[in-house]
């Protein structure tokens, strides 16, 4: 059995225990992303540094967001805002770097965030690590659960603490691997992965360059 990565209250745990870990600006080189490939090595350092940004940029400030849909349905994030607040064009400014939800301070601030998370960090370790779907949705309105998973068990779910306060023990069983989600999501997550990838490299970019890498990471 491999290890989680997860998170509680906006903090980065492994198999259940809150790990410090710490990142500045700079942390990789300069040109390390230029180029538009975002793949990284799934080092222990490298998993728990993404995955803390993560956390830190987006699901902290953001929370849960709600938003409206013509079906009637209310479904646990806004697409909208995030594209808004975090498209390209928002991500070279550095006073844009964080937005504020109207539950920024709830106690399930991971909930609706599984498949922004999922994609997002899939751009990093595509390379070694697969997405996911559950069988188990939170409930009878809202999607199924998502997360990352390599060949010998290991996992990234950094929002699974929106199932555990709901007391939902088993939001991972019968997982199947799929592809990535292409469209509003892909559009979406690159722009995040382009935030995190700025805040460690220091380094200012065209984000349009990462699309030249969406046909690898979008086969696995």
């Amino acid at each position: 059995m491999g290890f989680l990565l997860s998170s509680r209250e906006g903090r980065l745990c492994v198999d259940g225990k809150r790990v410090m870990t710490p990142y500045f600006e700079g942390m990789f080189p300069a040109d390390q992303f230029t180029s538009g490939d975002l793949s990284l090595p799934a080092t222990d350092i490298n998993l728990k540094m993404v995955s803390q940004c993560y956390l830190d940029l987006f699901i902290k400030p953001m929370g849960m967001v709600l938003e409206k849909r013509p079906s009637g349905k209310r479904w646990l994030h806004s697409t909208l805002d995030i594209a808004q607040n975090y498209s390209s064009s928002a991500a070279v400014q550095a006073e844009d770097s964080t937005i504020r939800g109207k539950n920024a301070d709830s106690d399930n601030s991971t909930r609706g965030w599984c498949l922004f998370a999922v994609n997002t960090l899939h751009r990093f370790f595509w390379k070694d690590f697969d997405c996911y779907r559950g069988t188990c949705k939170y409930d009878e309105s809202h999607d199924y659960h998502w997360w990352l998973q390599n060949s010998i068990g290991d996992v990234i779910d950094l929002t699974e603490e929106q199932y555990r306060i709901s007391k939902i023990d088993q939001l991972r069983e019968e997982g199947k691997k799929l592809k990535p989600l292409g469209l509003r999501y892909a559009a979406t997550s690159r722009a995040m992965a382009y935030k995190i990838t700025e805040l460690l490299s220091g380094q200012h970019y065209d984000p349009d360059v990462i699309d030249q890498y969406a046909n690898a990471y979008m086969k696995r």
